[in-house]
C-alpha cells in the first residue's frame, strides 16, 4: 500500500513537471489522489496500483494516439502491454490485500463468524414476519422514492425535460437499430414509454426517476449476496443521499440508463457464480447485452465481472459449467443486430466517439482529477454519517463478518468499475466526463461500511432522518428553485423552450393547415417542438441527412419543414437555406417564460409548406 502510494505521489510530481502538462498544481494533484486511497481503497493497494500503472501509461506513452478506426501496431503493443500489467497488478493486490485501517480482532475465527452470521439470517428470514414484510416494504418505498422526485423535477425545473432525455424521445419514435452517437437501447425505452402514456415533462421525469428506483432496487439485491439485510438497508439509504439516484437521474440519457442495468447485470452474475445456474447467467447475458446496447461504456462492466470471476472461490465450477459462455453467447446475440448495423452504416457511433479521444494532455490530464475528485465528492455526505455514527455511538465490539463470496471479490465488484473507467481514460487519452461516474458506485457504500465499522443501529438512525430531511427540503424549496435560477440568468431556466415550440407550431397550422412532419432549428428548439408537436413529427437533426434515419428530400417537399431557429443563431438560417423551397414563409417572435424577471428571446421561424399546400 505504502509503495503503490508513493509510486502514484511520485507520478503526480512528474505530471506536474511538464511531463504530462495539466492546469493543476502539486497540491491539487495529490489531495484527489491522496483522499481517493484513504476513501476507497479497503483492498490496501487495488486502487492506488491502478492509478500507479495510469500514470506511467501517461508519463510514458507517446503523448497522442492515432484514431480508433486506425490502429496500428505501434500502437496496439503498448496498449496491450499496459492492459496486461494492469490486470495483473489488480489481481495481485486483490487477493494479497489487507484492510487499509486496523480493525478489531474477534476471538473466533472469521469463518466461523461467518458461517454463524449466514445460519443467523438464514432463521430469522424463514421464522421473522418482519423479514417476509421486509420484501413488500422495500419496493414500495423505491417506487415512492422515485414517484416524489419526478415531482420535485416537474416543480423545481418548469423549463421541460433535458435536452438529453428529448433526445431519447426524438430517436426512440424512430426505433432504428443505432444512432450516429449512441447505440439505441436507452432510446427505445423512451420511445416504448411514450407509445403507452402521454408526452408531458411530469411523465418524462417519472421514467427517469423510476429508472433510478429500479438501479437502487439492483442495488439492494446487489448488496445482498455480501451482507445481512440490516447492512444493506443502511447503504441503500447511503445512496440515496448520492445526487446519482435523483438529481443526475433526471437526465434520462445512455449514462444514466445504466443505473438501473448495471447493478442488476452484476447481481445476476454474482448469483451464476455463487451457484451456476441457467437462469442467472441468461438474465446476466440479457442485461449485459442490454448495457451494450446503451453505451460501449458497459465493457468496463464486462470487464468488471471477469476481473471478480478470478477471484471467487468458486471460480474453477464457474468455469467448468456452461453459464459463463451462455451469458456470453446471450450478450452478442442482443448486441448483434446492432453490430450488423454498425457495418453496414459505416461505424458513426466508433466516429463520434473518435471526436472524443486522443484530445490535447492538458484537457485529459485535467478531466482526470477532476473525476476522482467529483467521485469522492459524491459521497461526502453518507462518510461523514458514518463517521458521526461511529464519533457518537463508537466503534462495532465485533468486527463486521466476512463477505460470503470474500473480501477480495467484493472489493473487485466494488471498485474495479472506477478503476478500469480511469484506465480507459488514460488509454484513450480521453477527458473523462463526471456522468460516466454515474452507474458505477451502487456497492462504494457498503464498502465505506467496511471501513468506517460503526454501530449499525446508530448509523441507521441518522441515515433515515438525513433522508427525510433531504426530501422534506427538496420540497421546500422546488417553488422557489426556478425563480433563483431566472435571478442568476441561468440558461436552462430563463430560456422559453416550451412556449417558443408551441408558438412555433401554432404558426405551422394557422400557414398550412398540414401536420407537421418535420422540424429542424437550433437542437434543443428542434427537440422541443418534437416533444411538444401532438402530431407524427420528426426530428431533421442538424440538417444532416445521415443523421436523420426517416428525413428524405422527397419527403421533405411532400410533408414540408417547420424550421425554428434563435435570431442570433446566423449558423441555424444559413443550413436551413439549401431546404428553402417556392412558397415558404419567414416570421419572428418574441417570447419569455411566465416567470418574474425572465428575459424575452426572439426567434425565426421559417415554414416550408408541403407540395400543394
Amino acid at each position: 500500500m505504502t509503495i503503490t502510494l508513493l509510486l502514484t505521489c511520485l507520478f503526480s510530481f512528474e505530471m506536474q513537471f511538464d511531463i504530462v502538462p495539466n492546469s493543476f498544481g502539486v497540491f491539487e494533484l495529490l489531495t484527489p489522489v491522496i483522499l481517493s486511497a484513504v476513501l476507497f481503497d479497503l483492498s490496501g493497494g487495488l486502487f492506488c496500483a491502478a492509478l500507479a500503472t495510469a500514470f506511467g501509461f501517461f508519463t510514458f506513452a507517446p503523448p497522442r494516439f492515432p484514431g480508433i478506426l486506425d490502429l496500428g501496431p505501434s500502437f496496439l503493443r503498448p496498449v496491450v502491454s499496459f492492459i496486461l500489467v494492469s490486470l495483473c497488478c489488480a489481481v495481485f493486490f486483490a487477493n494479497k490485500s489487507e484492510a487499509l485501517l486496523p480493525t478489531p480482532r474477534s476471538t473466533l475465527d472469521r469463518e466461523k463468524v461467518a458461517d454463524l452470521w449466514r445460519t443467523l439470517c438464514e432463521f430469522c428470514a424463514t421464522t421473522s414476519k418482519i423479514a417476509k414484510i421486509d420484501w413488500l416494504i422495500i419496493p414500495g418505498l423505491i417506487l415512492a422514492y422515485g414517484f416524489f422526485w419526478a415531482t420535485y423535477a416537474q416543480i423545481s425545473a418548469s423549463s421541460g425535460a433535458h435536452i438529453d432525455s428529448l433526445e431519447a424521445f426524438a430517436w426512440g419514435r424512430e426505433f432504428a437499430l443505432g444512432y450516429y452517437k449512441h447505440p439505441p437501447f436507452w432510446a427505445w425505452v423512451a420511445g416504448l414509454w411514450f407509445s403507452v402514456l402521454p408526452k408531458t415533462d411530469w411523465n418524462f421525469w417519472l421514467l427517469s426517476e423510476l429508472n433510478g428506483a429500479l438501479g437502487l432496487a439492483g442495488a439492494y439485491a446487489l448488496m445482498g449476496r455480501f451482507c445481512g439485510q440490516d447492512k444493506r438497508l443502511i447503504c441503500l439509504l447511503l445512496l440515496m443521499l448520492t445526487p446519482f439516484y435523483q438529481f443526475n437521474a433526471l437526465r434520462f440519457n445512455a449514462n444514466t440508463v445504466l443505473l438501473s442495468i448495471w447493478p442488476w447485470a452484476m447481481y445476476f452474475f454474482v448469483r451464476s457464480i455463487e451457484k451456476p445456474r441457467i437462469l442467472s447467467a441468461v438474465a446476466c447475458g440479457l442485461l449485459a447485452g442490454f448495457a451494450l446496447l446503451s453505451k460501449y461504456f458497459a465493457l468496463v462492466l464486462i470487464g468488471s465481472c471477469f476481473l471478480a470471476s478470478l477471484t471467487h472461490h468458486n471460480r474453477k465450477a464457474y468455469y467448468a459449467s456452461a453459464a459463463p459462455y451462455l451469458s456470453v453467447l446471450i450478450a452478442l446475440g442482443v448486441f448483434a443486430p446492432h453490430l450488423i448495423w454498425l457495418f453496414r452504416d459505416g461505424f458513426q457511433p466508433l466516429a463520434y466517439m473518435a471526436t472524443k479521444i486522443d484530445l490535447q494532455d492538458r484537457s485529459v490530464s485535467s478531466s482526470f482529477f477532476q473525476f476522482i475528485a467529483a467521485s469522492t465528492a459524491f459521497f461526502a455526505l453518507p462518510l461523514a454519517l458514518l463517521l458521526l455514527a461511529r464519533w457518537r455511538g463508537g466503534v462495532r465490539t465485533s468486527p463486521m463478518p466476512a463477505p460470503r463470496n470474500g473480501q477480495s471479490f467484493e472489493n473487485i465488484i466494488a471498485f474495479s468499475p472506477f478503476i478500469l473507467t480511469l484506465i480507459a481514460g488514460s488509454v484513450g487519452h480521453t477527458a473523462l466526463a463526471i456522468p460516466f461516474g454515474v452507474p458505477i458506485c451502487a456497492m462504494i457504500p457498503l464498502a465505506l461500511l467496511r471501513l468506517v465499522q460503526p454501530r449499525e443501529e446508530i448509523v441507521l438512525f441518522y441515515s433515515r432522518r438525513a433522508v427525510i430531511a433531504l426530501m422534506v427540503g427538496c420540497a421546500i424549496a422546488s417553488p422557489i428553485i426556478p425563480r433563483i435560477f431566472v435571478g442568476l440568468q441561468h440558461k436552462d431556466h430563463i430560456e422559453p423552450r416550451k412556449e417558443a415550440a408551441d408558438a412555433a407550431i401554432a404558426l405551422w397550422r394557422e400557414t398550412t393547415g398540414a401536420p407537421l412532419r418535420f422540424v429542424g432549428g437550433d437542437r434543443i428548439n428542434s427537440l422541443a417542438v418534437t416533444f411538444r408537436s401532438t402530431d407524427d413529427t420528426s426530428e431533421f437533426n442538424s440538417f444532416n441527412l445521415r443523421w436523420s434515419p426517416s428525413v428524405t428530400p422527397d419527403r421533405l417537399r411532400q410533408h414540408g419543414l417547420l424550421v425554428l431557429c434563435f435570431k442570433q443563431s446566423a449558423a441555424c438560417q444559413e443550413n436551413a437555406r439549401p431546404y428553402l423551397g417556392q412558397g415558404f414563409s419567414r416570421h419572428e417572435i418574441t417570447v419569455a417564460r411566465s416567470l418574474p424577471g425572465a428575459p424575452t428571446f426572439d426567434y425565426v421561424v421559417l415554414i416550408i409548406p408541403p407540395a400543394g399546400a
